[in-house]
């Protein structure tokens, strides 16, 4: 009876399996060049095989994306319940888990934000992962506005700038930008910290302004008023 050398997968690995597969080539040459065949191949299966898990490389990307958010909601998660009790340091550990995680898995963040996900409804299992994700951030800035600690003009903007920090962030770092400008050795964890203290400095027990009037600096608000006292003369 003759034997086969390739690998077999017990119900429920391939899937995995592949996942596991296209992401070695997601680092090894991007997201763009990802190619099904390829990845079946790696994962020492059929073309066909693959296709009963992932009928197309955007289906393939959809579950490599959902996984991190799971991860991701996971990682901020565990860091908040550290903090049940503190809403800022409760905020500020969300965000540095959300560096840590894009640091520990950069292939996923990629995938999460390319936009090689046409639309995220088409996915319902992704789509839920990442509003989840979402929202783990947005209860803390929403506890943290609630106990009075947090000023800003809404829960959504405030969001938004804790989300834009921590992402941009994760990959500057990620992408080695950071490392070239220090001349000492930080941790992801550190840097997020002492950012992320940054923006809490700056939305702390800040009252919120109404809208701004102009968009012109003051020097050249004040010169615009002088020209027009000169004129009337």
């Amino acid at each position: 009876m003759k034997t086969s050398n390739k690998p077999s997968y017990h119900h429920g690995d391939l899937k995995n399996a592949l996942i596991e597969a296209a992401l070695a080539h997601i680092a090894r040459d991007g997201a763009r060049a990802l190619s099904l065949r390829e990845v079946a191949r790696t994962a020492g299966v059929s073309h066909t095989a693959s296709y009963r898990h992932f009928r197309s490389k955007e289906s393939l990307l959809a579950a490599i994306a959902e996984q991190g958010f799971r991860r991701l909601g996971d990682m901020m998660r565990v860091a908040m319940q550290q903090h049940s009790n503190d809403p800022l340091a409760m905020l500020r550990a969300s965000g540095v888990a959300y560096v840590e995680f894009g640091v520990r898995y950069p292939d996923h963040l990629q995938i999460m934000f390319s936009g090689l996900i046409g639309r995220h409804d088409d996915y319902p299992e992704l789509k839920n992962a990442a509003q989840e994700a979402y929202e783990l951030l947005a209860s803390s800035v929403r506890s943290a506005m609630q106990a009075g600690l947090v000023s800003g003009p809404s829960e959504l903007i405030v969001s938004l700038a804790s989300w834009a920090q921590v992402h941009g962030l994760a990959l500057l770092i990620a992408g080695g930008q950071v490392a070239r400008h220090l001349t000492e050795s930080f941790s992801a964890a550190d840097l997020a910290f002492q950012v992320t203290g940054l923006l809490q400095q700056g939305i702390a027990m800040v009252p919120t302004r109404g809208a701004r009037k102009s968009t012109l600096p003051a020097n050249r608000k004040r010169r615009t008023r002088s020209d027009r006292s000169r004129a009337s003369r």
